[in-house]
């Protein structure tokens, strides 16, 4: 679908899902490939593991599109990306090397020389094919990053809407578009691009820079709307073949508004040749690091049951409101232990539990039985009359709600992580804020 044109949707609510992996590396990578580009490039390290993919209608309040939900767990292994995006300079060596073609065009938007002046050499390439790109990465022995790669990379291990955090983009942190005060149509902070990493603020968790502003960026896969719902969790490539589609762009450029701007939103008009906003950046594999081939293959879509052996693997349920996982890491389970992992979530038990209150979120979890305890990841849209800080993973013993067993690594009001070794009816429940008066009827 084009993207040119869309509506602003905002749901209320609020679903955070904070994921397996927690570190972040930042700076450049060092002993790279000897080309001769004319800027040096700084590569950015992603650390492997998990993430949560895509959006969901009530998150944050921000326009989520159909081809980016819903939300799915993704494992990656580690990876390098360009801190920046690929610039005039660096492509014009790759043309006078003889690999790249000509841009389509030396002009930008505002700009007929953009291309050609060295006033221009550090902004970002534009007017250039898929096919331009990937022959530029080829030729600084890299590649384009997958979709998956990108999005990890822009956004990190929870689901933050943009690269920074929360916050909606300004021209103080981006180049971007911004609705004013009083317009209707978004307006410009530039009007065209700028030069690369002008903007520190708007770094993603790993320190990548220009993930959303400037220009969108290719990635290697081609483009398929409902793509998300049978997305592989380990490594996705994206489609097979480009279904008439070509390929993805991603980000948001200098153009665009704040729900074109997001870290999930996937263009496609890559394939409607607006090459002029377009830009890209490379990325490559860590060579000490083997791929992760697992056995058994964890099941892709959300589920309810699931089959594990040592390799671990994800299980996860997803509801507007709520989100529920279990992570079984690498190992907990030997090689001749496998277990089948069942979780079966509830919203009929009472909000009032005792002394507690509850959320309407609670779940059974069956045949966590294993050598070393399985990571919960929690993520619901509010609290409502919990007192904020006091909400916590509880597990039902004999009528009694209790904390044995269950070791809370991070909570926030959106999301609770969480260490479990055994099985059980669990839920998220904490102190009420309300009051509740005696009733007394008088003749």
């Amino acid at each position: 679908m084009n993207k040119s044109v869309r509506y602003l949707g905002f749901s209320i609510g609020f679903v955070l899902l904070f994921l397996v992996t927690h570190t972040a590396h930042f700076g450049a990578a060092r002993g790279m490939p000897s080309t001769s580009v004319a800027v040096p490039v700084d590569e950015v390290y992603v650390p492997a593991g998990t993430f949560g993919m895509g959006c969901a209608q009530d998150y944050t309040g921000i326009h989520c599109d159909g081809d980016a939900s819903p939300i799915h767990l993704v494992y990656l292994d580690a990876f390098y990306i360009d801190e920046l995006q690929v610039t005039n300079a660096q492509y014009a060596a790759c043309e006078a090397a003889g690999v790249c073609p000509h841009p389509l065009s030396d002009a930008s938007v505002t700009r007929p020389d953009y291309y050609t002046n060295p006033k221009y050499a550090s902004y970002p390439v534009i007017n250039v094919r898929w096919s331009y790109a990937n022959a530029y990465c080829a030729w600084v022995r890299k590649r384009l990053p997958s979709e998956a790669e990108w999005e990890k990379a822009a956004r990190g291990t929870d689901l933050r809407p943009f690269p920074w955090g929360h916050e909606v983009p300004t021209c103080e942190r981006t180049n971007t578009s911004i609705l004013r005060p009083g317009s209707i149509l978004p307006d410009p902070c530039v009007g065209d691009t700028v030069a690369v990493g002008l903007y520190p603020q708007n770094a993603s968790p790993y320190g990548v820079l220009d993930m959303v502003g400037n220009v969108r960026e290719f990635v290697n896969d081609f483009y398929q709307k409902s793509y998300y719902a049978t997305s592989p969790y380990y490594n996705p490539t994206g489609p097979e073949t480009d279904l008439g589609k070509y390929h993805l762009a991603r980000g948001g450029g200098w153009y665009d508004h704040l729900i074109l701007s997001t870290n999930w939103v996937r263009h496609d008009e890559a394939s409607a040749e607006v090459f002029e906003h377009i830009g890209f950046r490379c990325a490559r594999s860590t060579p000490d690091e083997p791929p992760v081939t697992p056995t058994p293959s964890p099941t892709p879509a959300p589920s309810d049951s699931g089959y594990f052996g040592e390799d671990g693997g994800v299980l996860w349920i997803a509801y507007p409101e709520h989100l529920t996982a279990v992570h079984i890491p690498p190992e907990t389970l030997t090689e001749t232990m496998t277990s089948e992992l069942k979780i079966s979530v509830a919203y009929t038990q009472p909000r009032s539990v005792g002394d507690l209150y509850g959320i309407d979120h609670f779940f059974t979890v069956d045949g966590v039985q294993s050598i070393r305890p399985v990571e919960m990841l929690l993520g619901f849209k509010n609290t409502g009359g919990m007192v904020a800080g006091t909400e916590g993973l509880y597990r039902l013993d004999t009528n009694t709600w209790v904390t044995d067993s269950i070791t809370t690594t991070e909570r926030s009001n959106g999301h609770i992580l969480a260490w479990i070794d055994r099985p059980g009816m669990y839920g998220i429940l904490g102190q009420t804020n309300r009051i509740y008066l005696p009733l007394i009827i008088r003749h």
